[in-house]
């Protein structure tokens, strides 16, 4: 396994000058501070062994260093697959940098809310891409504009949204969108809907799919979700004379009667699909089906194994179930999920957008307006791919923006923007530049922000660094003591010869242990098996003159662990007690300890000498290095942790 010392958390010592250095390992210096680091994270692990005050654990912590400077200096930091892993990692843990907690924790909690309270909503849409002119957008929002003055001067919502809404199902209901809660609609559409007070109209607001209008129109607290059983009779029989109506009520009366629901269903109802499975379809919430009633009944149902009246949708007539019910859970139990959603949702982006506007402000971006009005005044309106742009060089060698140590070139957008014209052309002018020049500005602060995360996170660094120093022991150890060993048979099998004791067989009884709650049966047994009767006779005889029950079960007991004293060869032994027990043991044979061969303890020898190997290389090690060891910090250190 790779030997990974993971940072756990900082322990705060006013320390000044050269008492930051606990020691000094060849010509690398410890800080008292990296000590500790790693003591209190392996803490947990050592605690139950000897090593586990500072003083003790030291040692280990020396020969850890020993290692891994030898692991530099044989350059296995070089090999390719050694990089490769690094870099895989590392990109791997620095997502984990790339979100602001608080605004997560902010997202997180927000989604719970809305998982909880469901809301119950209608809209218009104006239809328009995101790219539109900004003539096509502002013919959009006057349209809203008038929509929405219409309804606040008191006309039907659901009138005005079959007269300008252009989501196709508005002419049936009206723009009403049901019951919803989060995840469920896009996110600025949720956010939005969650913003507005109930029965207000909002202002016009904008999604992917172009502008809306929203009216809350009522709340509700989540009920979770219910899986119900279902028998459903279809109103399209293929026999005509077969009345569905008759047929559920006839089904009804079966079940009344005390037939099995599940066979009911394989063999009555006309959904195939879950008929087979007894009728159980999946857990749903409400708003999660098209037809209303079916919800309203299944979650009326109160107890598991409660069955409903037959009633209709216009599927057909339908007897429900109870299966299950669950509720929604405590923000504690979904919280890591939820997470994970609010991650991967369009809420990502304003994780993004508060990572950008954090980097900006740390590393004072502030030329994006200059930049937006000279790309947007180089680039025609209409653009024609045979035009020649950004034809004024001088222009192009001025400095857009500076991150840290690196400048940024007008050159160097122009470049970006000319790579993704001959690609595709734009339909406004304004929305391309203001998000290429956005876009790359935020590649350029995300991808510096990653490469200095060592420099600037203190935590980040801790955690690459014990990853490449415990790779590199792994790799260590691997090259030097597990392969070698591995091949190494001469030296295999001479530390065998030399330690062959410690792969002893030990001596094993083979026993019949006889179990009773009564002292009586026990002593019975014992003497009939003294007069050679047969085991088995005797406990079916028993089993006739007594109730309490009998336990009869072979065993195999080591010498060092038996139960028993005195006489340890073949034969019946004297009764004991266990607890409540009465208990027997009869020795029916005995297998004497033994030495293994080579070949029979190989896993475990082979074990043992790469052990010999890797404490004889440690010792090579430290006979070749110069070790200095703060003792003041060190017996400060040992009295703290002894309190």
């Amino acid at each position: 396994m790779r030997y990974l010392f993971i940072v756990c958390f900082l322990f705060s010592f006013a320390l000044t000058g050269q008492e930051k250095v606990l020691l000094k390992v060849n010509d690398e210096e410890v800080s008292t501070e990296e000590f500790i680091r790693v003591y209190e994270k392996n803490l947990s692990l050592i605690k139950e062994v000897e090593h586990n005050s500072p003083k003790q654990y030291l040692d280990l912590f020396i020969d850890y260093k020993l290692k891994v400077q030898e692991a530099y200096k044989q350059g296995l930091d070089k090999k390719q697959a050694y990089q490769k892993e690094i870099a895989s990692y590392r990109l791997q843990l620095a997502k984990n940098y790339l979100n602001d907690v608080q605004v997560t924790d902010d997202l997180v909690k927000e989604a719970y809310f809305r998982s909880k309270n469901e809301l119950r909503a209608r809209h218009i849409l104006i239809r328009l891409r995101p790219d539109a002119l900004p003539k096509d957008t502002l013919v959009a929002y006057n349209k809203l504009i008038a929509a929405r003055d219409r309804i606040i001067k008191g006309e039907d919502f659901n009138k005005i949204a079959r007269i300008y809404s252009e989501d196709p199902s508005a002419k049936q209901n009206g723009g009403d969108l049901g019951w919803f809660k989060a995840f469920k609609m896009v996110y600025p559409f949720e956010n939005a809907a969650y913003s507005t007070p109930i029965q207000e109209v909002s202002m016009p607001f904008r999604t992917n799919f172009g502008y809306h209008i929203v009216q809350p129109t009522a709340t509700r607290i989540s009920q979770g979700t219910v899986q119900v059983a279902h028998i459903m009779v279809s109103l399209n029989q293929k026999d005509s004379t077969v009345s569905p109506a008759a047929k559920i009520i006839k089904v009804k009366e079966l079940l009344d009667s005390g037939a099995d629901f599940e066979t009911l269903a394989l063999n009555y109802s006309d959904d195939k699909n879950t008929a087979k499975k007894g009728g159980v379809i999946n857990a749903f919430e409400k708003g999660q089906l098209s037809s209303d009633v079916f919800e309203k009944t299944a979650f009326n149902l109160k107890s598991i194994g409660e069955i409903s009246e037959p009633f209709k949708t216009k599927f057909g007539w339908h007897i429900l179930k109870l299966v299950k019910k669950n509720p929604l859970q405590a923000f504690e139990e979904i919280e890591a999920s939820l997470t994970q959603k609010v991650t991967r949702d369009a809420r990502a982006r304003v994780l993004s957008e508060a990572l950008y506007e954090k980097l900006r402000k740390k590393y004072n971006v502030t030329e994006e307006v200059a930049i937006v009005e000279y790309f947007t005044s180089v680039l025609p309106e209409v653009y024609n791919r045979e035009e020649q742009l950004f034809t004024d060089k001088s222009a192009l060698t001025r400095t857009a923006f500076t991150i840290g140590d690196e400048t940024f070139l007008y050159s160097d957008i122009a470049k970006v923007i000319d790579n993704k014209l001959k690609r595709k052309n734009y339909t406004s002018r304004s929305y391309f530049v203001e998000n290429e020049v956005a876009n790359f500005i935020n590649d350029a602060l995300k991808t510096y922000h990653l490469a200095h995360l060592e420099e600037e996170n203190p935590g980040f660094r801790s955690l690459i660094n014990e990853y490449k120093e415990g790779l590199l022991l792994f790799d260590l150890l691997e090259s030097q003591i597990w392969k070698k060993a591995q091949k190494d048979s001469v030296g295999l099998r001479a530390f065998y010869n030399a330690n062959a004791q410690n792969y002893k067989t030990p001596k094993v009884y083979n026993t019949r242990v006889f179990t009773t709650k009564q002292k009586e049966i026990a002593t019975t047994y014992r003497k009939r098996l003294l007069k050679g009767e047969k085991s088995e006779i005797i406990i079916e005889a028993l089993k006739v003159k007594y109730k309490s029950p009998l336990i009869v079960s072979n065993r195999e007991i080591v010498e060092e662990n038996l139960p028993f004293s005195g006489d340890n060869n073949l034969g019946v032994k004297n009764v004991i007690t266990e607890g409540d027990n009465y208990i027997l043991y009869e020795v029916l044979s005995i297998d004497e300890a033994k030495l293994n061969t080579l070949a029979e303890s190989r896993g475990a020898v082979m074990s043992d000498y790469q052990k010999y190997l890797e404490t004889n290389f440690v010792k090579e090690l430290r006979k070749n290095s110069e070790i200095n060891v703060n003792t003041t910090i060190l017996n400060n250190l040992e009295k703290r942790y002894d309190e």
